[in-house]
């Protein structure tokens, strides 16, 4: 992303833009100050046992596409987190198994209250693929040369839930294909 893109995007001219950040490492540094931010409110999204874990999920997929696409930058072309950024490398410790963890947790909560029928030895493998799909699909999409339009989000998320979506409650799957396609519009506008 160039300068005068962002610029574009937030409004401002140019100038202004350099007048309150000096390089492009400390606009850099700025940014993903904020991102670890984001990221640990993220990954502070567990099921609730006195909650519906089916709500708890979907805020944790409203919250990952809002993340996949205001930090979008940071994610595309990146094999991994945070290379370009010093304060992303001194907080990205265990990301992967963070959100790897987290993952599970939802999973094991859909098994517990019989909304998921998986085999609890197979949760962990089942939750590193989610978030495969999630971290990896819009690239794909791109790489792919499809259309990456508002609708590219949906489409990672739905592809994420061919996972498991044949093994979940009716109603649950129902809730879940219904709040990809509505909820995760609304969050590509809170991003934008």
């Amino acid at each position: 992303m160039t300068t005068a893109a962002l610029a574009a995007e937030l409004g401002i001219s140019e100038g202004n833009l350099w007048y309150h950040f000096k390089t492009k490492r400390d606009l850099l540094e700025t940014i993903s100050a904020e991102f670890v931010l984001y990221l640990n409110e993220r990954l502070a999204l567990l099921p609730d046992k006195r909650n519906d874990v089916v709500e708890g999920y979907i805020a944790l997929m409203v919250s990952l596409a809002q993340e996949l696409l205001k930090y979008r930058f940071l994610y595309r072309d990146q094999a991994d987190y945070g290379c370009h950024s010093q304060i992303v490398l001194n907080n990205i410790t265990g990301l992967y198994e963070k959100s790897r963890a987290q993952f599970k947790a939802f999973y094991s909560e859909m098994v517990r209250v019989n909304v998921l029928d998986w085999p609890k030895g197979q949760l962990d493998g089942l939750a590193v693929n989610a978030i495969i799909l999630i971290r990896f699909g819009l690239e794909y999409f791109r790489e792919s040369q499809q259309a990456f339009d508002s609708r590219a989000v949906e489409k990672t998320f739905l592809q994420h839930l061919t996972l498991f979506e044949h093994r979940l409650e009716p109603a649950a799957a129902r809730r879940l294909r219904y709040a990809i396609a509505n909820h995760l519009s609304d969050a590509a506008v809170y991003a934008a």
